[in-house]
C-alpha cells in the first residue's frame, strides 16, 4: 500500500455517500492479500507472483492513462516516485512474498503488518531527529513479543519459517521508510501517472530477475488465476482508489486506528481460503500485539510520530 498525500488531486468532487464504510472495507482489502498471495504461492514462486503482480496493474492502468492523459511529472518528482516504489512496492511486497513462501503463516505476516502505525512513529523520528516517545518502543516490544507468542504457538521453526517472518518484519520496515520518504518529499505528480511508474518500475525490476532466478514458473489454475486477479485488481488498484478517496475526504486516521484489527480478520481469510488454522493459544499473542498497536494510537502524540 501507497501513502496518499496525493488525495487532494483525486477529482472526486462531492463526499461519496459510501465514505463511512470505506475503512472497513479497506482493512478486508488488506487483510485478504494475505490469504490470497499464500494460495497464489501454491502454484508458483514468490519473484513470478511480484513480477505478474505489478505488469498486470501496469497493464490494467496504462489505457486509462493514454485516455486521460495527465501531465507528466518533473524529473525529480520521478526520481522521488522510483524510490517510494523500491520500498512500498519491491521491499514490502517482495519480503512479503518471500516469506509466504518459505512458510510463515499469514497470521503472522500480518501481526508485523498491524505494527505499521508503531515503525512510521520510530522511522519518522529517527530521520527528523526527534526524541521518540517510551510509549512507542514499548508498543513495539508489546508487538514483537506478540508475533513471537504466535511463532513459537504455531511451531513455524523450520523449513525456512522463520525466517519468512523475519521478512515479514522487513516488510513493514520497508513500507513504513517508503511512506514517511513520500511524506517529506511529496511529488507533485497526478495520481494515476503515480501508480504507473511504481507499477512499472517495480515490473521492470521484478520480472528480468524472476526469468533469471525461477524462470517462468507458473501452473495456470482457477485459484490461481483467482488469487492474482484478487491481487491485481482488489489489493492494488481497489485498496490504491479507498486510499486516495479517504485521504481526499479526511478518512486516513479511521484506517489507522483500526489497524490493530489486521491480525485477527486475516487469520480468519486464511482460515476460509488456505485452511490455515490459528490455534486458540496463539490469540493471546495476537491480542498483546493489538494492546501494543493501541498503546501507541491512542496514547497522547508528539510531533516524532509523523502521523
Amino acid at each position: 500500500m501507497a501513502s496518499g498525500h496525493f488525495g487532494d488531486r483525486v477529482s472526486l468532487a462531492n463526499r461519496p455517500v459510501w465514505l463511512p464504510y470505506a475503512p472497513w472495507l479497506f482493512l478486508l482489502v488488506w487483510s485478504a492479500g494475505y490469504a490470497m498471495a499464500k494460495l497464489a504461492l501454491l502454484y508458483t514462486g514468490p519473484l513470478n507472483l511480484l513480477a505478474l503482480r505489478f505488469v498486470g496493474a501496469s497493464a490494467v492502468l496504462w489505457p486509462v492513462v493514454l485516455i486521460v492523459r495527465p501531465a507528466w511529472p518533473r524529473w525529480d518528482a520521478v526520481r522521488d516516485i522510483l524510490v517510494v516504489a523500491f520500498f512500498l512496492q519491491l521491499v514490502h511486497f517482495g519480503c512479503i512474498y518471500v516469506g509466504l513462501w518459505l512458510g510463515a503463516s499469514a497470521g503472522v505476516m500480518a501481526l508485523f503488518a498491524a505494527s505499521q502505525p508503531i515503525l512510521i512513529t520510530i522511522v519518522a523520528g529517527i530521520l527528523t531527529g526527534l526524541a521518540i516517545p517510551a510509549r512507542v518502543w514499548v508498543g513495539l516490544g508489546l508487538g514483537l513479543c506478540g508475533a513471537g507468542w504466535v511463532i513459537g504457538v504455531k511451531g513455524e521453526f523450520s523449513d525456512g519459517a522463520l525466517l519468512g517472518a523475519l521478512l515479514g518484519f522487513c516488510a513493514m520496515v520497508g513500507l513504513s521508510i517508503g511512506q514517511v520518504y513520500d511524506k517529506r518529499t511529496k511529488p507533485v505528480c497526478h495520481p494515476l501517472l503515480v501508480y504507473v511508474l511504481q507499477y512499472g518500475f517495480a515490473g521492470l525490476i521484478s520480472a528480468p530477475i524472476a526469468l533469471a532466478l525461477e524462470g517462468f514458473d507458473v501452473i495456470w489454475t482457477v485459484p490461481f488465476v483467482s488469487a492474482l486477479i484478487f491481487l491485481v485488481l482488489v489489493n492494488s488498484l481497489l485498496g490504491i482508489f479507498l486510499m486516495l478517496t479517504m485521504v481526499r475526504f479526511g478518512q486516513i486516521s479511521r484506517v489507522t486506528s483500526i489497524m490493530f484489527l489486521v491480525p485477527g480478520v486475516a487469520a480468519l481469510i486464511a482460515w476460509f481460503v488456505v485452511d490455515e488454522v490459528m490455534p486458540i493459544l496463539a490469540w493471546p499473542g495476537i491480542l498483546c500485539a493489538a494492546c501494543g498497536v493501541l498503546l501507541v494510537l491512542y496514547a497522547p502524540t508528539t510531533e516524532a510520530s509523523g502521523q
